[in-house]
Formats: C-alpha cells, structure tokens, sequence
C-alpha cells in the first residue's frame, strides 16, 4: 500500500524536473542575441582605453582644409624629380672618372668572387667594404689584357655614395669585365656577364628592339652544335627588355615556329614568352637539310606582320646561324625582295659555325649580311656583319653582343630598366646607366641601382586620408608603381610582367588621364608621370591645438639605445619593462621617409628625439609636427593601461595604439623590428576598412609566444558626423581564443552544451572568428572559412544570398579569383533562423562579425570542399556548384601581346601586404631569469574559467604524449594548447597548500560519495527521458530557433556616389617645366 501511494508522487516530482531542465534549455536558446556579444566586445574595446581616448580627442579642435591636389602633385613630383636629377649627376661624374682614366690601371683589385674583408651594411643589406671596389670577368675575358679603374674612379663613386637612394654602383665594359662597388662577394661569378643583362644592352640604342633568331637544325648542327645554339639563342633573349619584342624560326627542310599566337607575330619578352621559347628549342633535333630561303621568308613575315605603325620606331634585327650549306633556292634573291617591301629597315647579322663551311659557304653568309643585292633606293641597306666560328665556346659570346655591329650612340642621358628584383635586398630596384666611350668608340656603361622604395618614398607614405593614393607610369603606359602592384619593399613579391596601367585603372575617364600624362612626357631617359587620385571634396583634419610636453611621455622602443624603467620583465618571450608603454617611429612620422628607412638608428639619433621632444633641442630631427602631437595625445592611455585596464583586465595579451602619423605605442613597452610598420599589417587595413566598428579578427598564432590569439581593433576618430569622421588612431589588443570562448560559455550558456549545439563566430568574409576546431587543434596555419568546415550552413548562406562570391582579378597570375561577403539585407537585418537545417545566424552590431549557434546533426562531416584550408585561393581551382572552396578560374589571356582578351567590367585584387626584411634582435639571455609581467598565480586558479582569465596561464588536459590528465592552471609557456611540454604533468600547490600534507578523508567523504553516486544515476535518468522526449518530438520542436532581434544594425554604405579627381604630371630629370608643374 505504501510503496503504491508514493509512485504517483515520484512520478510527478520527475516530471516536474524533467519540465523545468527542459525550460531552462530553450530559455537558454531564446537568449541568443548578437546585442549580447555586442556589448562584451564593447567592454573588450573599453577595456583597452578607447572609450577614454575617444574622449581625449573629443576634446580638441580641428581645421580642416580641403586637399589641393595639384598643390601636392607638385611638392611630390618635385622632391621625386630632385631625386632623379641626383642620380643623373652621380652617373655623369663616374663617366667622366672613367672617360678621363681610361681604365689604364694595371692595379688589379679584389676579386669579387673571393672572400675579402667585409663589414655589414643596412644600407646594401649585405657584407661590403665601402673602401674597395672588386671585379669580376668572364672566361672569354683575357685576364693579360684587362685594365682597371684608377684611384680617382673610386674616389668619384665613394662621393656618390651621399646620394642616399643609390645602392652599388658598376662599370661593365665591351670585355665583359664588371667593376663593382662597394666590395662585396658576387655569385654566380662563371657565367655573369654584364653584356647579356638588359641594363647593359638598353644603352645601346634609342629605340626598342623587334629581334628574330632564324637558327639551322638540320644534319649540319647535330651535337655540340645545336646545344651551343641553343644555350646562344637563350642569350640573345636574356638581353632583351619588356619593350622588346622576339621570334624564333627553326629550319631544316621547312620552316618552323611555335604555334598559336606565336606563328605570326613578335611577342614581347616576358618571362612566360621566353620559357616558351626555351621549351622550344628543348625539343628541337638535328635532322635533314637546310632551307635557307623557307627561313628567310618565315623571318620577314614576322617583321611584315609588325611593320604598321611602329616598323619606322623600332629597330628590326635578324640573326641567322648555320652550320651548313642551303639546299635549294636564292637567300639574296628573298632578302631583297623581303627587305625592299620593308624599305631595308632590317639588319642581318650572319653566324656560321664549324669546321664544315666551305669557301662558297662563307660568301654566302658574308653577302646575305651584306645585302648585296639590295639597292637604296628603296631605303638605306643597313649593312650587317657575318661571324665565322669554328670554336663554338665563343658563340654565346658572339651573338649575345649582337649589338656592338651597330654605331652605338653615346647618349648623355641615363636610360632606366624596368623594376626587377635585387639580388641582395630582395627589394624592387630599377638601374640607370650611361655609355662611356674611349677614343670616341662605345666601349661599355656605367651604372647604379635605385632603391624604389626611396625613390618614390612619398607615394608609398602618402597620407591617404583613407580615400587617396598615387602611382607612376612610364610612357609606355608601363606601371611602376601602384597600390595593386606588389609593394617595391616586399622581399617575397615576384617580378610581374602584366603592368599596364590599363590593369589596375578601371574607372571609365582613366584613358583621358593617361592620355593626358602621357602627351607631358618630352625627354628621353626618366620618363616617368604621376598621378594622384583623391576624393572629391576630400578634406585634411589637422588638430587646432599643441600639446604641452609631459615627463615621461617618450620612452623609445630600442631598449638598447636608451634606458629603459624598471622593473624589467619578460612578457611571454619578449623583454619588457612593466613600468612604461614604449614608442615606435615608422617612417610616416618623419618630414623626409625615405630618410629614415635603411638607416642605422644610434643613441645619439634616440636622444635627439627625446630632447625635442622635451624641449631640450629647438633643432628638429625630421619629425613631422603632427607626429609629435600624436606621441603627446596617446601619452595619457599610458596610465589607463599601467591602472585600470591591467587590473580589470588581466586577460588582455597586448595593448596598442597606432596613429596615422607614424606613432606606434605598446604596453608591456617592448621592442619592434626596426623596420616595424603597423601601415603594412593585415589588422590596420581591416580596421580602417570598418571604421567605427569593433573589428575581430579570425585566429592566428602569436609570432611572440602568446599562443592562439585573436586582435580586437576600433578606430579612434575626429569629432563630427559620423560619415566625416577621419580615422586618428586605432587601438587595439589581443587575447587568448581560449579566453574568448570561455566568453562565449559564460554569456551564452547554451554554447557549454557541447553534445548538442555549437556555437561560432565568422567575420563579413565568413572566415571563422570562434569555432571548436581552434579549440581542439594544437596549432594554426592560417584562416579557416566556414565553407571548409561547414558545409551544411556555407550552402544556406549561399541558398539565401547572404553569403555570396565575390571576385576579383589576379593580374599578375592570369585568374579570377573568388572570395565570399556576409551580409544581411532587407527583412533579415535582425538575422535568419533556418530550421531546416537547424542554425540561426545573428548580426553582432557594431562589429564585424555574426554569431551562429548550430544543432548539432549527423552530417556535420558534410563540406564545400575538401582542400586544405590553409590553401590560398590561387592554388584552388572552382570546382561546379555554388558552395565551393576559395578559388580561382583562369582568365583568357593573349600572352603574345602580354594582355588580357577583357580588358573591361572587372575588379582588380588588392596587392597582398608586403613582407619586409624583418632583423630580430635575441632576446633569449635577457627574459630567462625575469619574472612574468604581471602576476599570473597559476597554481591558484582552480578552474578553467579562472585560468583564462590571466593572459599568461593555460588550463593543462593532457601531457606530452596526448593522454589526458586532470586539468590545472599552469603558466602558457609550460603548456601551450592545453598540453604539457614537460614529463612532469601535474597541477601545483598554491599559498598554504604547499606547507601541510592532505589531509585523510573524513567519515563525511564517503557519505559525499555515496550522494554523489546516487544523484549521478538520477541525473542519468533524465537524461535518458529528455533523450527519449527529444526523439518523440524531432521535427517539430525547433523553440531554441526562435528569433531574437538585437536593437542596432550595422547598415553598410554602399553609395559611392562622387568619381575621383586626377592630377598628373610628368617626373623627368631633364625637363625644368615637368618637375615644376602642378603634381601631386
């Protein structure tokens, strides 16, 4: 009777739980709401000061005065052009040092293959002696015969060296000998000759060159022969400029060429144009006889093909190589009647090699260089030179110089190359030269690099006001430089090929400016033009007011060259001092950038600095005024971060601000590279990208010991309407991933339930922010996109049209390359639920980022692709379907004119960011023994929670070999990604802990357990029924999808309704009109 009566009631007192456990896990559901984490990354924000700065700048007064475009053209085109004018000066005093010495020292200096004594140099990033020159020569070269610079030579180059953006300087002369200076150690010393380098070969002549190769590869040439004719032929198009044009005819019993685009026409020298050619002549065999005449014909329709317009502005050569006799026909009969029609523009140069030619042979060669049959009356016959050659080690030699048969004009202004890669510093560099004569004959050029990154230095550190930038063209509507060519600093970028300007400006008047650019440009040599293109109306916002110096305001960042503040500590694996913030300059802070990079910094520089800024030196060391106005305004965060945000925010990894003027500060004051510049950063082009908005970026691995980390960045602002705010400043910081999903548990409870749901994070490109696969991989290899790893939500986006493809073109690797945006429109700006597929997807306004929480289904393994996430969208190829992976589809592309088949109605892709030729100081000795900059009290933080609330702790689960332990608190350098580094895998004691023995468990323990046990088998009961109730109601039950609306919307502005002003000049170093006009 008893135990019938109280069943109903357990029955009833279940029921009840179980109503009220499923209660709590729907209302749970109802809570998620972007407004939530929205409010948690303003806290975030503040917690790093930017409510308080925003509030400091708030406070002043600004002018604004409207940007005079032709105004900064000017200024900019004049200190370029001024530059330009240098390098002419410096070129003119090495030529008339070595036209006056004659290289008539017999004095041999030092080998520039051999090693020497060398010293580092941040100037030419490499090993050199600024006291010596070296030479080098190639195996043709005589060494009884060869003379050598004087010491006046070398006197006039070390004086050059005070024009800051020459690197070395050479002499290269008709022997093939290469002086070089400074000193240092060449490679590749047995094959470099300077003859063959388009440097060199471009002084030879005014005009572009069109060269065509006709070579014999029949019987004649087997063997020897014809690989030396080959590797000959290589050579001749190693000397050739993207100006120039080429063509290759083979010939046995027929003529042959490449086929396509290759079969009628010259093409330029690109490096894709030439690696077909050298495929080519790879599979090329001697065989048959030798039909001079099918040649001959094939050659001359290529000239004809090219001979409209530009025949009378470019010279046209013919080098034509045999090893053996012509089997039928009249060559000379063809070469007139060919040349006639083309009034003899076309120079011949004959080459015979071997043994076998015999005496009719040779005149025959000799008469078609000749062109004895061809009168003048059609044009001047440009007589050519026939080469004979029974040695075939002499013939790379001999046609590679196929220049020197011509009069070489001795002209007194540089020619420029095109930018190309420097072997030492990585870097873009273009080369000028001018030609030396002895006894009035050609007889080799003397040249220097320039840096372009100096050259240009004001276009590259322009003050873009966010919607302003510059490029230059030459008068070949060639681009030198623009913001989405790779930048000239970056050590990585390769050269590019495809750089006409048509590329990279789309708007529909650009062929009106480039027009009008191109009509200025009068001189030979620098033919260079700049542009600048602005906002309409844009205006500069100066601050009205100069902050009084405060004590302490400036603490630079070299550790090495002022005195740092105690106490010193080590911040993860950086040296540090807790006691400041330190300061970093980049080059936007100085009057004159291009001064300021590749210069060694010393103490005395640092003092400077500091003295002016404490108003102990009246002389300016170059710092722009608004530069020390920033160091003085962002001073007063100093002390918010040293106080509160240190103790309120104990989870913060870093703390910075950088401004627009070149002002860097970091808290724990730490050191940077010295080529350091937050401008050439992924998470300062975000955040401008978004102002106002708290922007979150996807996770990447700390490159200072912080782990997997996540940035936070905002954008500090001028006063005034939101829409003519200009960007002042960005602050920012970074914290753990760990730290930033234990957030997400505590605020939204419902993401802890792991079995069930997960929760994510993605940015406005659906890269992953938060996903529980940063949590359970150990390291990163880049940004995930949710396609990669949820296909299942990728393909609803895709279905709704909030995530769609974007593309863009890759000029310089010929594809389209595609990319995804989020964004919500129209009725869904509060978000979607999609219960089918069971997600809703969430805005977090005023962020950059939308919360997903997921149910969990049995097809999550479903993907869009199933590449390697870390796979750039280059190397992927489009595969069917809507939902696929980071992509690209090819581009049809005329390579024989190196441009593309559409040259309209597409979107250039951004240049990727440079990499710089970073040189880390060690700083291993110094942190060793040092404490952690702030306390961590691993031991003592008890749970998971605790320990990632200390930026510097890591909750321990598992030990060297993966097996799971019970999880504690250790510092992040012990164990990083939640595993142990050390055998020892064991939390530690804490405080009075570590003094007494545990204690033996009391009867009350066991009483515990027991409750324990029997509270484990109910909770296991309702687990069951909810499981069960669950299945019962699959299908129709999607409460925690229910919508929950956030009360602000992030809208986008779209409308960019004003076209960009043009201001343009021409930059020649020969033309006191050009560099004086109106440029920006």
């Amino acid at each position: 009777m008893v135990y019938a009566s109280d069943c109903p009631m357990r029955s009833r007192f279940l029921l009840l739980c179980l109503s009220v456990l499923n209660l709590a896990v729907l209302q749970n559901a109802l809570d998620i709401s972007g407004n939530t984490l929205s409010r948690e990354l303003d806290k975030l924000a503040d917690s790093i000061g930017w409510s308080f700065l925003q509030g400091e700048y708030n406070k002043l007064g600004y002018k604004e005065t409207k940007i005079d475009g032709e105004k900064q053209v000017d200024e900019i085109a004049g200190k370029i052009g001024r530059r330009m004018i240098e390098v002419d000066n410096a070129l003119r005093k090495l030529k008339e040092a070595v036209e006056e010495d004659q290289l008539s020292s017999t004095d041999v200096p030092q080998d520039c293959c051999m090693d020497g004594d060398y010293e580092e140099s941040i100037r030419f990033r490499t090993q050199v002696s600024e006291h010596h020159l070296c030479y080098s020569k190639p195996d043709s070269a005589n060494q009884k015969d060869l003379r050598f610079p004087s010491n006046n030579v070398l006197s006039a180059m070390k004086s050059n060296l005070g024009v800051k953006h020459l690197q070395f300087q050479y002499i290269a002369n008709g022997s093939g000998l290469f002086i070089n200076y400074p000193a240092t150690k060449l490679t590749d010393c047995d094959t470099y000759d300077p003859r063959f380098r388009p440097f060199y070969v471009s002084t030879t002549t005014f005009f572009p060159r069109d060269v065509v190769v006709a070579l014999d590869i029949s019987n004649s040439m087997r063997g020897e022969k014809l690989n030396e004719a080959r590797r000959a032929v290589l050579t001749v198009m190693e000397t050739l400029s993207v100006k120039d044009r080429f063509g290759v005819v083979v010939f046995n019993d027929e003529a042959k060429t490449l086929d396509g685009c290759y079969e009628n026409q010259l093409v330029p020298a690109t490096s894709t144009t030439k690696k077909k050619f050298k495929d080519f002549l790879s599979s090329q065999s001697g065989d048959g006889g030798a039909d001079f005449g099918a040649a001959l014909r094939k050659a001359f329709m290529y000239f004809k093909a090219n001979s409209s317009v530009e025949g009378n502005g470019r010279d046209q050569i013919l080098l034509f190589l045999t090893g053996g006799e012509n089997i039928k026909g009249s060559p000379l009969e063809i070469i007139r009647d060919e040349n006639e029609a083309l009034q003899n523009r076309v120079v011949i140069h004959t080459f015979g090699i071997g043994t076998e030619l015999g005496i009719s042979e040779r005149e025959l060669l000799t008469n078609m260089a000749e062109q004895t049959m061809n009168n003048n009356s059609y044009g001047h016959v440009k007589i050519g030179k026939p080469v004979f050659l029974e040695n075939l080690n002499s013939l790379r030699e001999a046609m590679g110089t196929y220049y020197e048969y011509f009069s070489v004009p001795i002209s007194t202004h540089p020619t420029y190359t095109q930018p190309y890669k420097d072997f030492f510093t990585n870097e873009k560099i273009i080369t000028g030269c001018l030609p030396f004569a002895m006894n009035g004959v050609f007889s080799g050029v003397v040249c220097a690099d320039i840096l372009l990154s100096k050259m240009v230095a004001e276009i590259l550190y322009i003050k873009q006001e966010e919607f302003s930038y510059a490029f230059i063209i030459d008068g070949g509507e060639r681009t030198i430089v623009h913001p989405l060519l790779p930048d000239p600093r970056d050590v990585k970028a390769k050269d590019q090929d495809i750089n006409n300007i048509y590329n990279f400006e789309t708007s529909g008047d650009v062929s009106e400016v480039i027009d009008s650019m191109k009509k200025k440009i009068v001189a030979p040599g620098s033919n260079l033009s700049l542009c600048i293109v602005v906002e309409q109306n844009n205006t500069v916002a100066d601050i009205d007011f100069t902050p009084q110096p405060s004590s302490g305001e400036f603490l630079y960042h070299r550790w090495d060259l002022n005195q740092w503040p105690a106490p010193f500590c080590r911040h993860f694996n950086r040296y540090a001092t807790q006691a400041k913030s330190t300061v970093k300059l980049t080059p936007d802070a100085f009057i004159e950038a291009y001064s300021y990079t590749g210069v060694k910094e010393t103490e005395v520089r640092v003092k400077q600095y500091k003295d002016y800024l404490s108003r102990d030196l009246f002389t300016n060391p170059g710092l722009k005024a608004s530069a020390v106005k920033s160091i003085r305004l962002t001073y007063p965060i100093e002390k918010f971060w040293t106080t509160i945000s240190r103790k309120e925010a104990p989870y913060l990894v870093w703390r910075y601000v950088a401004t627009q003027d070149g002002v860097m500060r970091n808290y724990p004051g730490i050191r940077l590279t010295d080529d350091y510049d937050y401008k050439l950063r992924p998470w300062y082009h975000r955040t401008v990208a978004q102002k106002l908005l708290n922007v979150v970026s996807a996770p990447y691995e700390d490159s200072w010991g912080a782990g997997k980390i996540i940035s936070l960045t905002k954008t500090v602002s001028t006063r005034g309407a939101t829409h003519e705010k200009k960007i002042e400043a960005i602050l920012g910081t970074d914290l753990s991933i760990y730290y930033f999903n234990q957030l997400l548990e505590d605020k939204y409870p419902i993401c802890a339930n792991k079995t069930n749901y997960n929760c994510i994070v993605i940015d406005n490109s659906g890269f992953l922010v938060m996903h529980p696969h940063f949590i359970e991989t150990k390291s990163l290899k880049g940004q995930v996109h949710i396609a990669y790893l949820e296909g299942r939500i990728s393909r609803s986006l895709i279905k709704k049209g909030i995530m769609y493809r974007q593309p863009c073109r890759d000029t310089g690797n010929k594809k389209d390359q595609f990319t995804y945006r989020v964004k919500l429109g129209g009725t869904e700006l509060n978000g979607i639920v999609d219960s089918e597929e069971g997600y809703q997807l969430r805005p977090v306004s005023g962020s950059n980022v939308f919360l997903i929480l997921k149910q969990k289904h049995k097809n999550d393994e479903d993907k869009c692709c199933n590449v390697e996430y870390f796979r750039d969208p280059s190397s992927v190829q489009c595969g069917a379907g809507q939902c696929t992976c980071l992509c690209y589809t090819d581009l049809s592309f005329t390579e024989c004119k190196n441009q593309y088949e559409i040259m309209g109605g597409f979107v250039p892709c951004n240049s990727q960011l440079p990499t710089l030729r970073s040189v880390s100081t060690p700083e291993e000795d110094l942190v060793s023994n040092l404490p952690t900059c702030f306390p961590t009290n691993c031991a003592c933080r008890k749970t998971e929670r605790e320990c990632f609330r200390t930026s510097g702790c890591s909750w321990c689960t598992s030990d060297t070999h993966g097996n799971l332990v019970d999880g504690f608190c250790d510092l992040k350098e012990l164990c990083p990604y939640q595993q142990c580094l050390k055998d020892e895998c064991s939390g530690k004691c804490c405080g009075s802990e570590c003094n007494s023995p545990p204690p033996p468990p009391e009867p009350g323990f066991y009483i515990g357990v027991s409750v324990g046990a029997g509270l484990f088998v109910i909770v296991l009961i309702i687990v069951v029924v909810l499981i069960i109730r669950k299945q019962r109601n699959r299908g129709t039950d999607d409460t925690y999808l229910d919508p929950t609306f956030d009360n602000q919307i992030c809208k986008d502005k779209d409308d960019y309704n004003t076209m960009p002003n043009y201001y343009v000049a021409d930059l020649s170093a020969h033309s006191e009109e050009s560099i004086n006009t109106n440029t920006s």
